[in-house]
């Protein structure tokens, strides 16, 4: 009641806020599109923080196995530049490749071809990466390289699951609409005769 001791009539609530379900005109179809979208986008946010994650954690975890197996295997030394360094330079580090001469730790001496500082001359002494059976190498991995390969494998498993996402929804769309087509025709032939008077002809 308000002030003046008259009774107050409510209000109906606004058209967005009453239930769904109370709509005359919304079908059984309409109702398995709105709750079977509603699982999905449910299943994705639950999806995107933890899938990108594990994908990342075992990316990362595969890296750094590599970055700890070539830390054990490859090793500098130090060799000449044989030939004046030609090519251009890696983008980053500045190198360029060049011949070398060395001698590995069993006394022989043993030429290559391998990453050496840009503008390298002949007679220079470098330090050069090799592996575990003296062939002149990349140099091992870095942990910022884990860290990228992981955070890329992450950013492409979530877009695939946005992907997924989108790909699931429009065949459920699709799916229902080809049913509601069918029943749109097969209630309209049924009517279209009495509606057109074709029957009383």
């Amino acid at each position: 009641m308000n002030v003046r001791g008259i009774p107050r009539t409510r209000r109906p609530l606004p058209h967005r806020f009453r239930r769904r379900a109370a709509n005359p005109l919304r079908r059984r179809s309409d109702r398995c599109q709105s709750w079977l979208g509603t699982s999905l986008l449910l299943l994705l946010v639950l999806a995107l923080p933890t899938i990108p994650t594990l994908v990342a954690q075992d990316v990362y975890a595969s890296q750094m196995r590599t970055l700890h197996a070539q830390s054990a295997q490859r090793h500098r030394i130090t060799a000449r530049v044989t030939a004046d360094a030609k090519g251009p330079a890696s983008a980053g580090d500045s190198l360029q490749r060049a011949s070398v001469r060395w001698t590995d730790a069993m006394g022989a001496v043993r030429t290559g071809t391998a990453d050496v500082p840009a503008g390298s001359a002949e007679g220079d002494t470098v330090l050069v990466w090799v592996d575990g059976e003296g062939r002149p190498a990349k140099p091992p991995m870095q942990r910022d390289e884990a860290l990228t390969a992981a955070w890329f494998a992450a950013c492409l498993s979530a877009a695939g699951l946005a992907l997924a996402y989108c790909g699931a929804r429009a065949a459920l769309v699709g799916t229902l609409n080809r049913r509601r087509y069918a029943r749109w025709e097969a209630a309209w032939e049924t009517v279209e005769p009495r509606w057109s008077g074709r029957l009383r002809g």
